[in-house]
């Protein structure tokens, strides 16, 4: 029981704390420098896949045209899939020869989308981004001047939460992106990302693979992963900033953080490949990054449960007891808060935490019994 309770407790603790620490020393100490150049304006064209997105599309369109990039260097292509409300319409009614769309009868998931789109484009650089995502002026800029460097793969960006509602699951969500952008920006540093966000990711198209779309996949994360098959690096550009709203609550984040789990799960036959230790630090990171991560749940159970047959030994497993009883109340006074409150003050990152890994569980048993859907729903604002 000793070895499990402190097994449990250096793997819970190397997953957050540890690891995160040891990159962040190590890209202070040696940072991998891209080559980029700043006057690099290849063309490129940016993907969106839409399902019913009539309430933030007008938006998405008149951002995509006031982006600071050489007009005549970017195309913007909308994949609408099998929408039933104005998309379609408002996407149809646009003249600017910059915005093209294909309209899909029939909804087949994003996975669909993106392989199709993609194999409309003869641009040398996509750009991924989703229909609700707002960037910067110069983000995409910013992104693609990392492509004069051959050994860039892809180049993804940071994005910014916006919590108007000042719900739980906002704070949470831009806790928790704060967090993994601090990952991802030291993984770049030393040598690659490991899960870039979808919402703003640039990619060589020579690296794409169709995505499959029996067993659906997390896009973000099967595309990261094809650009490191290669042995081509992604880094994080913190200047190209994106912006989206967060989840308006928890149970929307809830499910959302279900669906990528189920996803994720689903992407292991190509993840097991880079884990060789030919990938060097590629295998590291995802062994740290997401295999830990997703077992983290499994570590706390062995934690909790050693240390209910440890308490009667004594010394300091009665208080580490007790310390794991206030992680657990304070998830659950969190909890609380937000159902009566809708506000879980100080204890929303032991609520966050809790809601995360419960997401785990239920995502991996999705995935045993193939019970995802494979098309995505968007969580309403």
């Amino acid at each position: 029981m000793k070895i499990l309770f402190w097994l449990s407790l250096l793997l819970i603790a190397y997953t957050y704390l540890i690891y995160p620490g040891l990159i962040f020393l190590l890209a202070r100490l040696f940072p991998r420098p891209t080559k980029e150049k700043s006057d690099f304006t290849p063309p490129v064209v940016m993907l969106v896949a839409a399902y019913n997105e009539e309430d933030v599309l007008a938006e998405k369109i008149e951002n995509c045209l006031a982006l600071n990039y050489p007009r005549e260097k970017i195309q913007f292509l909308f994949g609408s899939d099998g929408s039933d409300d104005a998309t379609n319409q408002i996407l149809s009614s646009q003249t600017d020869p910059q915005i093209q769309s294909e309209l899909f009868p029939t909804r087949e998931g994003k996975s669909s989308v993106l392989n199709k789109l993609v194999s409309m484009v003869n641009e040398e650089i996509i750009i991924l981004s989703d229909a609700n995502t707002i960037y910067h002026p110069e983000a995409v800029k910013n992104l693609v001047n990392h492509f004069s460097d051959p050994d860039i793969g892809g180049a993804c960006g940071k994005l910014s939460l916006q919590n108007e509602s000042g719900a739980p699951g906002g704070e949470g969500e831009d806790l928790y992106w704060c967090y993994e952008n601090m990952i991802k920006e030291a993984e770049g540093s030393i040598n690659s990302v490991i899960s870039a966000n979808g919402a703003i990711f640039a990619i060589r198209k020579e690296t794409y693979k169709p995505l499959p779309t029996e067993i659906i996949v997390n896009d973000d994360f099967s595309i990261t992963l094809m650009v490191l098959q290669e042995k081509l690096r992604v880094v994080y550009e913190p200047t190209a900033i994106a912006v989206e709203k967060a989840s308006p609550n928890m149970e929307g984040e809830f499910v959302r953080k279900i669906r990528i789990s189920s996803l994720n799960f689903n992407s292991l036959p190509e993840l097991i490949p880079l884990m060789h230790p030919r990938y060097g630090f590629t295998a590291l990171a995802i062994f740290s990054h997401k295999i830990l991560r997703w077992m983290v749940p499994l570590f706390g159970f062995g934690l909790l449960i050693s240390n209910l047959f440890l308490f009667q030994v004594g010394g300091i497993f009665p208080i580490l007891l007790l310390g794991q009883g206030v992680i657990y109340l304070g998830a659950l006074l969190g909890f609380l808060g937000d159902k009566i409150f809708d506000n879980a003050g100080p204890f929303i990152p032991f609520y966050y935490l809790a809601m995360i890994n419960i997401a785990l569980v239920v995502g991996f048993w999705r995935t045993l019994a193939r019970t995802q859907k494979r098309a995505w729903d968007r969580v309403p604002h």
